[in-house]
Parts: C-alpha cells; sequence; structure tokens
C-alpha cells in the first residue's frame, strides 16, 4: 500500500487501482485447466446468466447513502462512486461479492481520512482552491532535482503533452484542490516536525546491514553455438547431427582462441546469442542463481581472463571468458545515508499521519455505515 504520507493524492486514488488489479487477477484465470482424467461432468442444465450490471449503482448496490458521516459532512454513494472515475463498469463486475465489499470497505475508509484531514487544513485556514493548486504545483517543480524533472518531461512528450498540460488539468477537478489542501496541511503541521538525525541513520544503518550487502557478481563474455531449432525452446529435442555439428564448431572456435584469436571478434561473427553482435559477447554482471545452472558453474570456476573448456547448456554450447569477479560486499554508509534518511522520515510521518487520524476520527464523531 503506498504510504500516506507520500505527496498525498489521494487514499482513494490508491484504492481505485487496487479494484483494477483485483479484477485483473480475477480475468486472468489462475486454475490449471482440467485434463480428461479430472474434468467434472457437465451439468445437465445451466442456471440462467444474471444480466450483467449496466452502472456503478447496480455493481455496488449494497452501499448505504450515505457510505458515512464526518461530523456535519455525509458522503454520499455518488462521491463513492465519482472516485472511480471512468473504470469500466464491466471490469469491476468481474470481483467476487466478497472481493467487491472488502474493496469498496477500503475505499470508504480512505474517503473518511480524505475528509478528515481536509476539516484539519480547512481549519487551520488552508482552503482548497485553484490558487493553492498552482502554487503548490509550482513548488513542487521548483524543488524537484533537475534529473527528475528532465525525466518526467520527457516521459510527457512521448506521450504529446507537456508540464503545463497537467497542470492545466489539475485545476479543473475540485477533488485535486482538496489532495493539495490536504498535502500542504500535512507538510506544514506534520512533516514539518519530523527530524532525522545522523544518529538515527547511522542506527538503522547498523542494525539492517543486510539490507545493504551487494552479492558477488560476475561480468563475463561468451561465445553460443546454438543447437536450439529456430522456432524451438531451450531444452527442446535436438537432432543429433545437429548437436555434433555444433560442439565440432564450438571446439574449433575454442582451438582458434587458445592460439590468439580476438574473442570480440568471433562473438561478433559467430554467437549465436544477441551479446555476440551488440557487444561483442560481453554480458552484463550476474550474481549466483541468475544463469543457468551449467554456465553458471563453468563461470564460476574461472579466474579474471581465463577461458572455459566448451560448456554445454540447454541453448547449446558456450565458451565463456570471465571479465572480473566482484567479492560480496556491503554498501557504504555515505552511499545510502539519504535513502535511509528518506524511509526514516517516512516512516515518522506515517507514525504522525496514523495518529492524528485515530485522534481526530473520535473528536469528530466519525461513523461508517453497516453494509453486507
Amino acid at each position: 500500500m503506498m504510504r500516506r504520507s507520500k505527496f498525498i493524492r489521494s487514499a482513494a486514488v490508491t484504492t481505485v487501482s487496487a479494484f483494477v488489479l483485483a479484477a485483473s487477477a480475477t480475468a486472468c484465470g489462475q486454475e490449471k485447466p482440467a485434463d480428461a482424467k479430472t474434468a467434472k461432468p457437465e451439468a445437465k442444465a445451466a442456471a440462467p446468466a444474471k444480466p450483467a450490471p449496466k452502472t456503478l449503482d447496480e455493481v455496488f448496490v449494497f452501499l448505504p447513502d450515505p457510505v458515512a458521516t464526518v461530523g456535519n459532512k455525509k458522503i454520499s454513494k455518488k462521491e463513492f462512486l465519482d472516485q472511480l472515475g471512468k473504470v469500466p463498469v464491466e471490469y469491476i463486475a468481474q470481483l467476487t461479492p466478497d472481493m467487491l465489499k472488502t474493496q469498496a470497505k477500503q475505499m470508504v475508509n480512505s474517503l473518511v481520512d480524505m475528509e478528515v484531514l481536509l476539516a484539519l487544513a480547512e481549519k487551520s485556514g488552508v482552503k482548497p482552491t485553484k490558487e493553492l493548486v498552482i502554487a503548490e504545483f509550482d513548488k513542487k517543480l521548483k524543488e524537484m532535482p533537475k534529473e527528475q524533472l528532465d525525466m518526467i518531461t520527457k516521459q510527457l512528450e512521448l506521450q504529446g503533452k507537456k508540464l503545463d498540460d497537467i497542470k492545466a488539468e489539475a485545476v479543473k477537478d475540485p477533488n485535486t484542490f482538496k489532495f493539495y489542501a490536504i498535502n500542504k496541511w500535512v507538510e506544514d503541521n506534520l512533516k514539518s516536525k519530523v527530524k532525522v538525525t545522523d544518529a538515527d541513520i547511522e542506527k538503522y544503518y547498523k542494525e539492517h546491514q543486510d539490507q545493504f550487502k551487494k552479492p558477488e557478481t560476475l561480468t563475463a563474455s561468451h561465445i553460443l553455438i546454438s543447437t536450439m531449432p529456430a522456432d524451438g525452446k531451450p531444452g527442446a529435442a535436438v537432432d543429433p547431427a545437429k548437436d555434433k555439428e555444433a560442439k565440432a564448431k564450438a571446439e574449433k572456435i575454442l582451438a582458434d582462441l587458445k592460439k590468439g584469436a580476438d574473442f570480440g571478434a568471433i562473438a561478433e561473427k559467430e554467437s549465436a546469442c544477441p551479446s555476440g553482435k551488440q557487444a561483442k559477447g560481453k554480458l552484463p554482471p550476474f550474481t549466483k542463481g541468475q544463469m543457468v545452472p551449467e554456465f553458471e558453474k563453468a563461470a564460476m570456476a574461472l579466474k579474471p581472463g581465463q577461458l572455459s573448456e566448451v560448456v554445454k547448456t540447454p541453448f547449446g554450447y558456450h565458451i565463456i571468458k570471465l571479465e572480473a569477479k566482484n567479492p560480496a560486499s556491503v554498501m557504504p554508509l555515505a552511499q545510502v545515508k539519504e535513502a535511509i534518511k528518506a524511509n526514516l522520515e517516512a516512516k515518522a510521518l506515517e507514525k504522525q499521519l496514523t495518529e492524528t487520524l485515530t485522534k481526530q476520527k473520535t473528536n469528530m464523531n466519525v461513523k461508517i455505515n453497516d453494509f453486507k
């Protein structure tokens, strides 16, 4: 679940995503197909199918109206449905009744949280207005690291959009006004009180060394003489004659390499692996468990600069050259300090936010109406 302490767009938006993900899982059909022995006989007469719901209101027919009350504010069923925006009805309707109700309860709770925080924001003088959205939007852009801003700009360009387009969309949506008001209140009243010291960071680093371990990595180049049919898969049955021919070719290449032939040039010309033409056989660094066992065992046994003998794998015959072996290590504190600080700040803010919501829900006499 997204941390509430992150720039709060909407807890409800997170739950909308959950609706979509849950529907996706249902649609994928994860059960194994029954075989002839285990398949159950078909029923003699299938029950008539219920008509598919046409509107979100029909899908959520079990919801009361209002769904909740926060002080004097009633959260209507319509507000709940509006949060789902343009999610297709047929998509949500795929959920089982239990899944639907579970996700609905989470979304109602999210809407309650939003209303509680909005009430606190307005009480402190932070109003959800168009002017606030523009000011906060521009502030975030100024605070954003240049690399991140450039990346976002490029991503938008691929979609034919600009940052100004996003701002223009934001100021049209009243819900966005609420999200920016809440975020400003959280930053001014909670985030500003979060203090993480160097001692806190060092303590976390020492107590969570496993999080900062880097496994041993190998960098290797290889030449692959494939034994796979053009449309086959690794491990598919191989024609014995083709296998013999591939092995002989690999052995001839190995002999040439031992006489001083250029590894990269041969890889570029002969290797069936894309790394041949793309990088003269050089592979990205890899760790234990990332390669097929036969390849890994041979590479692990080599010293930097050393050639392997011909190695057989489900892909064919390989000649491996180990370029470098980097031992396991622990990332230095200086390298991870900022990440640890951000993590500790997020946790502290999350704790404050949870405590604030719990207290204010009692003070504001929050009531979530039951639904079954």
